[in-house]
């Protein structure tokens, strides 16, 4: 087949494709192969009718126009591959002739959207600002501190009225033009003044309240508050404060340290704070400045992105992040009424980052291409056995799940695209961090166009032994869930 790129206009492109006659007559005769086992004729078993009387009936011009529809994708599929295409849509065809020939060329033109031509920019030997992991004496005080409330002691409080700090325990009801509202009421109800368990204007009411003291007042309930039409109406609010107590933190010294830790004295607790807070400053600098590195490669180059490769990268991170919900035991219906967000909106918050990822990919794709980078059957094999381990499976099993589905080649291109990140990532130069002002959060491309920052992974907190303190139980007021959006596109094993 020979083919031809005729025009090309921004992102749109026009090809014309020559199947020689030869090649016509083999996908005639195969269809017509096919046809046979197919057809059902009368005195002759399935599949044996001859192929004479096969043709005879449906006619070389019937078979012959089945033929181009059933083999037009794959003509049209050889076309872009020998261009060196990336369609992004389907394409319009049209036949040179409305009625080929079976003894002569078939040529066809195709009108298609692709993927543009990348000419890349600046991206080995970027400056890019790197943020310190230096962990100050008072990130240190502030982790002690923490410990110290992990494990300090809740002590009654009734000879005083409540204050911000204090653990309280309360009855609560509400009601709207005399009828209780079911989502406002609850007895024994413990919540921290000022801990965000209750609504921020309640607790200005419980502060300077007395234990046995009740309380009315109008509340204003909240856009969003569940149960109609209630969020923005006034609600007859009564608190009885039934008890209040204050947290007492111990004292810090070595014997508290040996008490709440494996460490035997004060200072050894502190060092190993230190090095955890440094592993995990370590770790989110590295990764900062990964995000950084790509993002300037990237931005180095301008793309007039197809609207349909952006749209089709939007619904993809949709099913993502749908898929991530229904593997929690939430769905999407559910988190958009949690939210109070609408689809259209989700959809319009997620275009930004499909263009990121979309035109990073490209970038990548392109760095590839010019550093001549692959992925080695070793690497694709090495690739699928860290798999296994994480999923807890046997590798041999998964790579052959792998290769019938057709993602083996998925985890190749995985391969070359975090080969292609690493270049850029390593030949970058630490700059100077970024000033408070004018320091922003670079946006990330999607997982399968990164390769994992290289580095130790974050340490864990010291060993703290669990402190004796009774859980407090109550029915919250409601709340909505401040869910985060998350979405990634790593190659992953599916049953």
């Amino acid at each position: 087949m020979r083919t031809t790129l005729k025009e090309r206009t921004g992102n749109t492109v026009k090809l014309v494709a020559e199947v020689t006659s030869e090649e016509l007559k083999e996908a005639f005769d195969t269809r017509l192969r096919q046809l046979v086992r197919e057809m059902r004729i009368p005195g002759f078993r399935p599949g044996k009718a001859p192929v004479a009387m096969v043709r005879q009936r449906l006619g070389d011009e019937g078979i012959l126009a089945d033929t181009v529809e059933e083999s037009m994708n794959g003509w049209f599929a050889q076309a872009v591959v020998d261009l060196g295409l990336d369609p992004v849509d389907r394409p319009e065809i049209e036949l040179e002739d409305e009625l080929p020939e079976l003894d002569k060329p078939l040529k066809f033109a195709a009108t298609v959207t692709v993927m543009p031509e990348v000419v890349l920019g600046e991206y080995q030997g970027l400056v890019v600002p790197k943020e310190p992991a230096e962990v100050e004496d008072q990130e240190v005080d502030a982790q002690v501190e923490r410990l110290r409330n992990q494990f300090g002691e809740l002590r009654p409080a009734a000879d005083r009225a409540a204050q911000m700090g204090d653990y309280v325990t309360a009855d609560f009801h509400a009601s709207l033009d005399g009828k209780p509202v079911g989502d406002l009421e609850a007895s024994d109800y413990a919540f921290e003044l000022g801990g965000n368990r209750m609504f921020p204007e309640v607790e200005k009411q419980v502060v300077g309240m007395a234990a046995g003291e009740e309380r009315t007042f109008p509340f204003t309930l909240p856009d969003g508050f569940p149960g109609g039409d209630l969020g923005g109406k006034t609600v007859h609010f009564v608190i009885s404060l039934k008890e209040i107590k204050e947290k007492v933190l111990p004292p810090v010294s070595d014997q508290w340290a040996s008490e709440v830790s494996e460490f035997a004295t004060l200072l050894e607790l502190r060092q190993e704070i230190r090095s955890t807070l440094g592993a995990g400053k370590a770790h989110a600098s590295d990764q900062q400045f990964r995000a950084s590195a790509l993002a300037k490669a990237v931005d180095n180059v301008a793309l007039d992105l197809p609207e349909v490769a952006v749209q089709r990268e939007v619904a993809e991170m949709l099913t993502d992040f749908k898929s991530s919900l229904e593997a929690r035991g939430a769905s999407l219906e559910g988190y958009l009424e949690a939210t109070g967000e609408s689809a259209e909106q989700m959809i319009k918050d997620m275009t930004p980052q499909a263009m990121v990822n979309v035109k990073t990919r490209l970038v990548l794709d392109a760095v590839i291409k010019t550093e001549g980078l692959e992925a080695s059957d070793e690497e694709v094999g090495a690739f699928v056995t860290q798999m296994a381990a994480v999923g807890k499976t046997e590798s041999k099993a998964l790579e052959q799940r792998l290769r019938k589905s057709g993602r083996i080649e998925m985890l190749r291109e995985q391969i070359r695209r975090d080969k292609a990140a690493d270049l850029i990532v390593k030949s970058a130069v630490e700059g100077p961090p970024e000033t408070k002002a004018a320091a922003g959060k670079p946006v990330a491309a999607k997982k399968r166009s990164q390769a994992p920052a290289a580095g130790k992974p974050a340490a864990k907190k010291p060993a703290a032994k669990k402190p004796a303190a009774a859980k407090t139980t109550g029915k919250p007021a409601a709340k909505k869930p401040a869910a985060a959006k998350a979405t990634d596109g790593t190659v992953t094993e599916s049953k």
